[in-house]
């Protein structure tokens, strides 16, 4: 887990820019607002800061992404349903890039979600606190089948760190087995 100080959006570049250059599956999963529906233009965004070809590494499968407003959408019912199928897609991927043996023995794959964050800007850390837990539960699962994924998971500090929010903050970060502090220079 990432606790930023400034936006997220900051750690999102870092994190796939880093992901990439190490030659790692990186899978992005932004949530892009009604005038921003799909994941190349927040792709575009996070180019901006790194000369990495983000098309290229698309094409050759290195970079998944797509939007998920609407994972957003389903935990705010309570329905986790469909990250149980962005389980299994992510799975798939993985499978893959083993088949292809773009990697010596198991890729490395770093997740970076943002369904988490935005519930927690949101103030609904509740839902939150549901979806951690269910990645925390399907990091586990892939531990245990030997898949070697870093879920990368940025929240803003000024949500967590209000009194009235503690026990949210105590829950959220004991989901997570890191959790970074991190100043508005590495966010």
């Amino acid at each position: 887990m990432l606790i930023c100080q400034t936006d997220e959006k900051d750690a999102d570049t870092k994190y796939v820019n880093e992901a990439l250059k190490k030659g790692y599956l990186t899978i992005y999963l932004p949530i892009n607002g009604a005038n921003n529906n799909n994941s190349a233009s927040s792709l575009s965004k996070i180019a901006l800061s790194e000369s990495i070809d983000y098309e290229e590494n698309m094409n050759r499968g290195n970079l998944l992404t797509f939007d998920t407003r609407t994972f957003y959408n389903f935990a705010l019912t309570g329905d986790l349903q469909p990250f149980e199928e962005l389980k299994v897609l992510i799975e798939e991927a993985i499978e893959e890039r083993i088949a292809s043996k773009r990697n010596d023995g198991e890729p490395i794959v770093v997740i970076v979600a943002e369904v988490a964050a935005e519930l927690n800007r949101n103030e609904k850390f509740d839902e939150c606190i549901n979806v951690e837990k269910w990645w925390h539960k399907t990091h586990s699962e892939w531990l245990q089948k030997g898949l070697k994924v870093t879920i990368i998971c940025p929240h803003l500090i000024p949500m967590l760190d209000k009194v009235e929010f503690m026990h949210y903050k105590q829950a959220i970060f004991s989901l997570h087995e890191i959790v970074v502090e991190s100043g508005s220079e590495q966010c």
